[in-house]
């Protein structure tokens, strides 16, 4: 994959109809609730059971990348595809299941490049160097070069990562499922 000029930023969604993953443990979900800091070094396997059906009964498909809670989570097929691209922009972390095995990937990579003054943000009512939400992206291209996958520094970790035109190629390329992307920047 090339690492030229970015094009677009998209935020990740899964797919619909594929499977999920959920803690075995309710009190688990915040644990992978992430934030950009490295957690390698303490990290414990967190266990999870995989839901092949929701609430209505209705079959969920197996696939790749498992919605779950925090930034990405992938099978070991997925991560053996398409983990060496990945490294530089986080951290694997394991988690348990007895029906395969399982990765959170936390992305510790930021990257400020949001144009503050030209997007349409919500700031924290505390600090208002806090963006809790972004309503309408615009970057700064310049500072949109080679990275795939990104944090903003204003968002303080919160929410789904970035990722770019190379990421999207990957997974395309790949043929790896359960993952959609949604385009933040430019608008359309």
């Amino acid at each position: 994959m090339s690492k030229g000029k970015i094009a677009n930023v998209f935020r990740l969604r899964p797919s619909e109809g594929y499977e999920s993953l959920l803690p075995a443990d309710s009190n688990d979900c915040e644990l992978m609730i992430f934030d950009g800091t490295p957690r390698s070094s303490s990290w414990k396997p967190i266990r999870v059971r995989r839901l092949r059906f929701t609430e209505r009964g209705q079959f969920q498909h197996p696939c790749d990348f498992p919605l779950c809670p925090g930034d990405l989570t992938m099978t070991q097929a997925a991560r053996e595809k398409i983990g060496t691209h990945l490294e530089e922009y986080g951290e694997f972390l394991p988690l348990e299941c007895d029906e395969g095995k399982f990765w959170a990937f936390q992305v510790t990579h930021c990257l400020d490049a949001l144009d503050e003054g030209a997007s349409d943000v919500s700031r924290s009512p505390d600090d208002p160097n806090i963006v809790l939400m972004i309503h309408r992206h615009i970057f700064q291209p310049a500072k949109l070069t080679s990275d795939w996958m990104f944090r903003l520094p204003q968002s303080r970790g919160r929410g789904r990562p970035y990722v770019t035109d190379p990421f999207v190629d990957l997974i395309h390329a790949s043929g790896l499922t359960g993952l959609e992307f949604k385009r933040v920047w430019p608008h359309s």
